[in-house]
């Protein structure tokens, strides 16, 4: 085994400067990246496809506008903190991830008003299960904002394969916990407080206690911090962007339109989860070297034709997969082909990373607003006046526009 890994890295090193990557580095922290990212994969896909199929479309409609709205109330926990977390530990100053923690902690509480507020809202609509359930999950939602930070800390210290056993630990009792609540339950409330909860159990451990093994510097980088704050005040807007056509589709249809809109989005979205496997290893990688514009703009190229190929790998089988999961959608299959044009969006990853490798603030801040305030529009446009198809393609649109804006920026910068 070890001489055939010997023999794997020697070919790796070898053909490294033919197509332009550190191969050995994407291939060990790829297989340990895509290790995690399979289970999660598949916790994602598992769930969606159980919870579509035993629960009534507006029950799971319900269930996911209640996890969209917990991911909306994370834009007031310091969403840039991870990506400065990222930096920081790479440098070597790992005492930063606490002082992180702290500060996302205490900014989540936040969060926890407007999941109050919104328990409110919901109570004088007449809504009372949902009123119940936001109302708890305002309590618990800072305790939740700070569960999954392992993960940034793992990615500043290129320790994948730690990354992947946590991850993939959790991607299974979570899955499991959930699973059973579902068929004792059939609750919609004792799902989402099951999923939080192990979440908050499993991954805070991992966050807390388990990371302070593996600390090996106490110094902390205030310009780090600085750095994560005033991202998050640019990704506020791009957080309430991402989610705001589920938003549109709740309030001017219905929770079973929203349940349809989803589904035609699981798929993409697991495609777009193996995507994003690589997207640790370039930060990092970025933030260690001197990659320079002409060398991303090389890989921009390269990435394009593995996007193609990843649609055309779509279309092919998202209909079988559709025809066999989820029977009850099937006749929407052809909005999740459509949907999977969005795959462009794919490219930004480059010329993003690169802006925050150079620190680019004004920039990052500039493409995050414009290109959520274009998401915002397109999607209250298309979903008004078009219904689920319009939110489909107010999103291909989006990326088209979007990853044109960010190349636009990247080559000014």
């Amino acid at each position: 085994m070890r001489r055939w890994k010997e023999k794997v890295y020697l070919l790796a090193k070898k053909y490294s400067s033919k197509v332009g990557l550190d191969l050995p580095y994407f291939i060990k922290g790829g297989f340990w990246l895509g290790v995690g990212r399979i289970f999660l994969l598949i916790k994602g896909f598992l769930l969606s496809v159980i919870l579509a199929n035993m629960l009534p479309k507006k029950a799971f409609g319900e269930y996911s506008f209640v996890m969209t709205i917990l991911i909306l109330a994370g834009i007031f926990a310091l969403p840039g903190m991870g990506v400065a977390v990222i930096q920081a530990v790479t440098r070597g100053y790992e005492g930063t991830y606490f002082k992180a923690l702290r500060e996302v902690f205490k900014y989540s509480w936040i969060g926890s008003l407007f999941l109050l507020g919104l328990s409110i809202y919901e109570y004088y609509l007449g809504n009372f299960n949902l009123s119940v359930i936001f109302a708890i999950l305002s309590s618990l939602f800072p305790f939740y904002s700070i569960s999954g930070y392992y993960s940034y800390f793992f990615n500043g210290k290129k320790r994948f394969d730690i990354l992947a056993k946590t991850t993939s630990l959790f991607a299974v009792l979570s899955t499991l916990l959930v699973v059973i609540s579902l068929i004792i339950t059939r609750s919609v409330f004792w799902i989402v407080i099951v999923m939080v909860l192990s979440q908050i159990l499993i991954c805070g451990y991992f966050s807390i206690s388990y990371v302070k093994k593996f600390i090996e510097s106490n110094e902390v980088d205030p310009s780090s911090i600085k750095f994560g704050k005033n991202i998050s005040k640019s990704m506020v807007l791009s957080g309430i962007a991402t989610n705001f056509d589920s938003l549109v589709i709740a309030h001017f249809l219905n929770f079973s339109d929203l349940a349809v809109f989803k589904v035609i989005m699981t798929l993409p979205s697991q495609f777009e989860l193996l995507v994003n496997t690589f997207s640790p290893l370039i930060l990092p990688k970025m933030a260690s070297s001197n990659l320079n514009k002409k060398d991303v703009l090389i890989h921009f190229k390269k990435f394009f034709l593995m996007i193609v190929g990843l649609i055309v790998i779509y279309v092919i089988t998202a209909p079988v997969i559709y025809y066999i999961l989820y029977p009850k959608y099937f006749e929407y299959t052809w909005l999740s082909l459509l949907y999977s044009l969005t795959f462009i969006n794919f490219l930004y990853l480059l010329p993003y990373n690169y802006l925050i490798k150079e620190k680019k603030r004004e920039l990052i801040n500039k493409f995050n607003i414009l290109s959520a305030l274009l998401l915002m529009v397109l999607s209250f446009i298309g979903v008004f006046y078009y219904g689920v198809f319009g939110a489909v393609m107010a999103r291909v649109i989006y990326s088209v526009v979007a990853i044109l804006l960010i190349t636009l920026i990247f080559l000014r910068a």
